[in-house]
């Protein structure tokens, strides 16, 4: 399951209406243990137990995320990195080209709202990785990246201006380049 996918926030959206279901158990399991005493109590422990079933599962999503995250940056054969700025603005884009046909993409980026305020915003989006040939790959019509494996070298170009490449796993790129 993909953290950007529409499946995974709708788990955490079902797993909040469970909570909520759930805890209407509460209340019904004192009252069947003290009658009406228990009743009080369960519909005062209630809201308490929905409060911590809410923050578990938000703290469980959170978590997850970033341990996706962290999963697509170190599963990266190749890390292209393009920055450029204007004033004030500025953008980060960070493409992780991963063995498995995909690319992590994330897209930062600061800019001044009509109060004056700087306001950063982190995007991220996935996308399938193109053979073009059989030493170049490409991503979303706008990366591509050549490689030299006699050398060791290889130059990516993003809408045919030259961006950095910060990292390169040699031995999965050629495992990549040698599959069929």
């Amino acid at each position: 399951m993909n953290i950007l996918s529409e499946e995974f926030y709708l788990y955490v959206i079902l797993a909040l209406a469970v909570i909520v279901m759930l805890t209407f158990l509460l209340p019904c399991y004192g009252f069947l243990r003290k009658s009406w005493k228990g009743l009080g109590m369960g519909c005062l422990l209630q809201p308490v137990a929905i409060i911590l079933g809410f923050l578990l599962v938000l703290l469980f999503s959170y978590l997850y995320n970033n341990y996706q995250i962290k999963q697509n940056r170190k599963e990266a054969m190749v890390t292209v990195h393009e920055a450029y700025f204007e004033n004030p603005d500025s953008v980060w884009h960070t493409w992780y080209l991963k063995p498995d046909e995909e690319c992590y993409h994330e897209h930062r980026f600061s800019e001044v709202d009509e109060d004056g305020d700087t306001v950063h915003r982190n995007v991220a989006n996935c996308y399938d990785v193109v053979r073009i040939d059989s030493t170049t790959v490409g991503v979303e019509d706008r990366i591509v990246v050549c490689f030299d494996l006699k050398n060791h070298t290889a130059i990516a170009t993003s809408l045919n201006d030259t961006v950095e490449i910060i990292q390169i796993d040699w031995p999965k790129v050629e495992a990549y380049l040698q599959k069929q």
